[in-house]
């Protein structure tokens, strides 16, 4: 099957001409939008090649020709989509080669508050570097991480989505560093449509529902038009992915990266350090008496029996990999979700009226309401949990054992697997009003707008554990009165604790469900994002030159946003009193996804700008047209300050065959307000500790820094457009690109091994080392001095480069009857480096797991009468392990990777019918682990290379009808 798949591959591109040589990167000059129709980029015309009509592109608010744009965009028809990923039009977003960075963030472990929104990276350089527009104003955060949920744009009213790929700060303001993602509404949509479908996986799991239906008329004989959509979408998604054989086989990578210890794939693997049945550990630290039950598990409830051990990872030297095993009766998280719930509702609606002939009015509304969980991970012990030999639950006979050896306390440790799930569970409100005039003044055009977002998202850990009660619920004793097995702190301090349940640790099932609903606390908060926008523009011709008139345009805004949160599970120290074991000072009151409150804070933007675009040459030899185009916008940030973005760009048409194009940008992202005023965030995740060689847990607590400053890129475009006349319907583009950032902003993380060798190598004395809490002092090297908290804040202080090269062909021609299209996408991306902070290593991200150099996506449509069949071939070439290269793997290199989606489409009017198939070869994902963190957390996260498909063949079918 695996060879039947490379062959439609290979078929499907030398049908294009360019079998696996890159494709151009056009963009739709048509305002054909059919089914069969693949959107070309600038320049170049989608669905034949003497197209004529134009349409008015993201970009430029001068040019009005898309044909003239000196950067490049390129523009995907929403049908054209649909046809090959009939789930949305986000998702087919996540297809195209430079978006293949974007979420949603669905992968086993995630333990984000909305885990299941559709996020976009373009070029794997970041989300909050791509400015998300909708109808050309920006959305703002709809969360409280300062990330955009692209599913607020309405998919059924939908016409396309256009995809600047060059910096566009100066024409749009902060965060257009990568470029812009512009979703492009129909304003004009009349008559009625209706969208009904069901999915479902091979394995009969991951079932969804789709229905949708929009309708749009004119009014006041043709002044006015209305037109609205209702849009509803289920899936409950898969709570495990051990439904899945990758899943299922639990792989990391272990070792230490040299000769000795390469990296390598393991797979079933274990944490030696806990265990489902729960696990007697050695002596708390060196002084302690030797545990004569150490390496005891109970297999049984309250019967011990030897822990099994699982092969050892060892190197040539005999070096052990410590904490990780291959089998055995070591624990992994075994309960985080292959794929998240999400449900929604999508509301949208839009009124324009011509006030008079040169002004018209408008106003549209978008909301949406929608609910996602996960699971995030297993409840666990932490794994120096301390029980006293006295414990009431303890059997005599092990009590008495260890007495006899002089011990009073002993280490114990539990992963879970009767107590609820650690999970996420997020309920979001999204409102978007727009309002405004446009008209016309003599040879200028003018708009005014005022924009109103407002976003509500309220998360809730339907199962944290409260690390007070956990402590006081594991102190057991017997009460000497009654007999009875209650909480120690019931007896020394009864008004402390009330209606403390005992938790019986000792065995597989031993906790009773009361227990378990005592120590397990639902914590949540509510996160209230407001955004105000008002802008204003004015556009036109003011005079010409010989080659014809110059166009500029002069714009202002003024937005205000305003973030607030509350919290009702504050990151806070737990309250020791009157608890004897398993809190102090740096214990937490609760164990997860908790945040502080904020008080409303806000930030006031200013901003005014202007373009132009001036032709300088026209019908002389080889400069059938030349012009320059320009913009410059200042900007004040009441939060960070003023800061000036710029661009200037060249469009050169040789003649109808030849485009050439360029562009130089300053950009800017500034800090929003997540960045600089975020309450804290604790989430626990496995950790690496180069200090004491522990394999652990600990909490990773990610906090703001009010002293950003925005971050400045410089961007470089040069493209060529290519349309030769002696292959009609034909046209290809060639785009470089370079991206410069060199005070990108970035979280320092305690946890990031880097940064605990440059504190290991300080001896402790570098200011990194605040970021990892020990519970002693770092001269202490014992396990028991082992980081117990990790800090993250964000910082001025990366380097990032990037460059590459998009390609894009389109060709249509009649075939045997019939109508075939074709269209080729490929992004080449040799350089993504970061030095992450002065004086660390430069890591190289391309080439390796979840970054191919080359990715690429090919689409093929045949419609012959009323029926069609759509291909969608996604691919991308071999990679490395890991962006540092200099590290040994025994492995080899990660395998190239392709996967296909077929839809098969009969029109009988009024109705269309379609049966799509993605993954069509159910093809696996590609093995993979991260070294570092996900390594000591196996299960949780990692197990497969980002970016590849992990839900395995899924079959939709669904009808369409038109009226």
């Amino acid at each position: 099957m695996m060879r039947f798949n490379q062959l439609a591959f290979s078929l499907l591109a030398g049908a294009s001409t360019l079998a696996m040589i890159p494709a151009a990167n056009a963009q739709d000059a048509s305002t054909d939008n059919s089914a069969a129709a693949p959107a070309a980029e600038t320049g170049v015309p989608a669905n034949s090649a003497d197209a004529t009509q134009a349409i008015v592109v993201t970009g430029s608010r001068v040019i009005q020709n898309g044909n003239n744009m000196p950067t490049p965009v390129t523009v995907v028809s929403t049908e054209q989509l649909l046809q090959t990923t009939p789930s949305n039009v986000q998702d087919g977003l996540q297809a195209l080669p430079v978006l293949s960075g974007s979420g949603p963030a669905v992968q086993p472990g995630n333990s984000s508050q909305n885990s299941a929104a559709h996020t976009l990276n373009l070029r794997n350089v970041g989300t909050t570097r791509t400015l998300v527009l909708f109808d050309g104003r920006r959305i703002a955060p709809t969360s409280p991480d300062g990330q955009v949920n692209a599913d607020l744009a309405p998919s059924m009213l939908l016409q396309r989505v256009d995809i600047v790929t060059g910096g566009a700060s100066a024409v749009y303001g902060s965060d257009a560093v990568t470029g812009v993602v512009n979703f492009v509404v129909d304003q004009n949509f009349n008559g009625l449509k209706v969208n009904a479908q069901a999915g479902i996986s091979q394995l009969g799991d991951a079932a969804s529902q789709r229905l949708g239906i929009a309708g749009g008329t004119r009014l006041f004989g043709g002044r006015g038009h209305i037109e609205g959509s209702y849009e509803y979408y289920n899936s409950p998604g898969v709570d495990t992915k051990l439904t899945r054989k990758w899943g299922a086989r639990v792989y990391t990578v272990q070792g230490k990266g040299d000769d000795n210890l390469p990296y390598r794939l393991i797979q079933d693997t274990r944490l030696s350090s806990t265990s489902y049945y729960g696990l007697i550990k050695a002596g708390a630290n060196a002084t302690d008496p030797t545990n004569p039950l150490a390496d005891m598990v109970f297999r049984q409830n309250g019967v011990l029996s030897p822990f099994q051990h699982g092969t050892p990872i060892v190197g040539a030297d005999g070096t052990t990999i410590a904490g990780v095993e291959s089998g055995g009766d070591g624990a992994f998280y075994d309960k985080s979700s292959l794929y998240s719930l999400f449900k929604s509702h999508h509301v949208f609606g839009r009124f324009d009226f011509d006030v008079t002939d040169s002004v018209h009015f408008y106003v549209e509304g978008v909301g949406m309401w929608s609910h996602n969980r996960n699971n995030h991970q297993n409840n666990e012990l932490p794994r120096n949990t301390t029980m006293s030999v006295d414990n009431a639950f303890l059997p005599a006979e092990y009590r008495d054992i260890m007495t006899a050896a002089g011990l009073s306390t002993f280490n114990y440790t539990k992963m879970f697997e009767d107590f609820p799930v650690l999970q996420p569970d997020t309920h979001t409100r999204e409102t978007l009003v727009t309002t405004g005039f446009s008209g016309d003044l003599g040879r200028f055009k003018w708009d005014v707008s005022y924009l109103f977002q407002d976003n509500v998202q309220k998360t809730a850990n339907n199962a944290n554990l409260d690390n007070q009660k956990l402590a006081a619920a594991l102190d057991a004793v017997t009460d000497p009165s009654t007999g009875d097995v209650v909480c120690n702190v019931t007896l020394t301090n009864p008004g402390l604790y009330p209606g403390c349940v005992p938790l019986n640790v000792f065995g597989p099932t031993s906790e009773s469900q009361d227990a378990i609903n005592y120590v397990v606390t639902k914590t949540q908060f509510r996160a209230h994002t407001r955004m105000h926008d008002v802008g204003g523009s004015i556009s036109g011709s003011p005079f010409s030159t010989w080659a014809g008139e110059a166009n500029f345009a002069l714009s202002g805004e003024w937005r205000r946003l305003e973030y607030d949160l509350v919290s009702d599970a504050q990151p806070i120290a737990a309250d020791c009193t009157g608890l004897r074991y398993n809190c102090s000072a740096s214990t937490l009151k609760y164990i997860s996804n908790v945040r502080g409150n904020r008080t409303p804070v806000s930030q006031t933007v200013k901003e005014v700008a202007i373009e132009g675009d001036v032709p300088l040459l026209k019908d002389v030899p080889f400069f059938q047209s030349l012009s320059v185009n320009g913009a410059f916008r200042y900007t004040d940030y009441n939060t960070s300050g003023s800061v000036e973005t710029w661009k200037a760009g060249v469009d050169w048409h040789i003649n109808d065959s030849i485009t050439l194009r360029g562009t130089r940008s300053r950009d800017i992202r500034a800090p929003n307000l997540n960045d600089l005023f975020a309450p804290q965030l604790i989430n626990p995740a496995g950790t690496s500790d180069l200090h004491t060689g522990v394999v652990g847990q600990a909490p990773f607590i990610s906090e703001s820094n009010p002293d950003l400053k925005p971050e400045v890129a410089y961007t470089w475009t040069a493209g060529i457009v290519l349309q030769p006349t002696f292959i009609p319907h034909f046209s290809m583009s060639v785009d470089w690109y370079k991206i410069v950032i060199n005070n990108a902003i970035t979280g320092i993380a305690g946890w990031d091994s880097a940064i605990q060798q440059i504190c290991e190598n300080s001896n402790g004395t570098s200011s990194y080392c605040d970021l990892i809490h020990r519970p002693g002092p770092f001269s202490d090297r014992s396990p028991a001095n082992t980081a117990d908290a990790y800090y993250s804040r964000p910082q001025n202080a990366q380097v990032l480069k990037t460059d590459g090269i998009d390609f894009e062909m389109n060709y249509r021609t009649d075939l045997a009857g019939g109508s075939l299209s074709l269209r080729n996408l490929v992004s080449y991306q040799p350089h993504l480096t970061t030095v992450q902070f002065p004086g660390a290593p430069q890591q190289e991200a391309a080439d390796t797991g979840g970054q191919a150099k080359w990715r690429g996506t090919s689409f093929l449509d045949y419609t012959f009468g009323d029926f069609s069949v759509d291909i969608q071939e996604r691919w991308h070439v071999s990679t490395d392990w890991n962006s540092n290269h200099s590290l040994v793997y025994l492995n080899g290199r990660l395998p190239a990777a392709a996967w296909t989606n077929l839809t098969f489409t009969a029109n009988i009017k009024p109705f269309q019918y379609f049966i799509s198939v993605s993954n069509l070869f159910n093809k696996q994902p590609t093995p993979f682990g991260n070294i570092g963190g996900s390594s000591g957390v196996p299960g949780l996260f990692g197990g497969y290379v980002s970016g590849d498909d992990t839900l395995g063949r899924y079959f939709t079918m669904g009808v369409r009808l038109r009226l």
